[in-house]
């Protein structure tokens, strides 16, 4: 069984469980309940780096973002309930972007149900426009690229 948290390869693992009541008409689970699987998993990547665990831009200023793209690959079913590991690499840090991807994985990481790709953008908490990363948080990220 994978271990959960930063991984000596740089990636970052995150354990959920998913419930019967996220399954769809077939029994597996939902498309939608991966995107929110994803989001669940990057804060609780933000909340390790950073060590802060708010949504509020001015506690924290690199939380307040929007999704600029989102990609994702259903490759095998997940059938609720169960354990799913979710491996997060940092895939590319820019001035007021950032692509991580995702892996969605039993517990021991032998099978790949799915993968996706997010990049986000960091929007002023006034002005709602692009804006840098603060230092703190380029450091912390581009540390974890491959």
């Amino acid at each position: 069984m994978a271990s959960i948290g930063l991984q000596s390869d740089k990636s970052f693992v995150v354990s959920m469980k998913t419930w019967f009541d996220q399954t769809d008409g077939l029994g597996i689970l939902h498309h939608s309940h991966y995107i929110l699987m994803m989001e669940r998993a990057q804060k609780t990547l933000f909340v390790n780096l950073m060590g802060k665990d708010t949504l509020d831009p001015a506690i924290a200023p690199d939380v307040y973002v929007v999704v600029r793209d989102l990609q994702i690959q259903y490759l095998q079913p997940i059938k609720p309930e169960c354990e799913v590991k979710i491996v997060l690499r940092v895939k590319k840090v820019r001035a007021a972007g950032l692509t991580i991807d995702f892996e969605f994985r039993n517990p021991d990481l032998t099978n790949l149900y799915a993968k996706a790709s997010r990049t986000v953008c960091r929007m002023d908490g006034h002005t709602h426009q692009p804006t840098e990363w603060t230092e703190e948080f380029r450091t912390k990220h581009e540390a974890l690229l491959g």
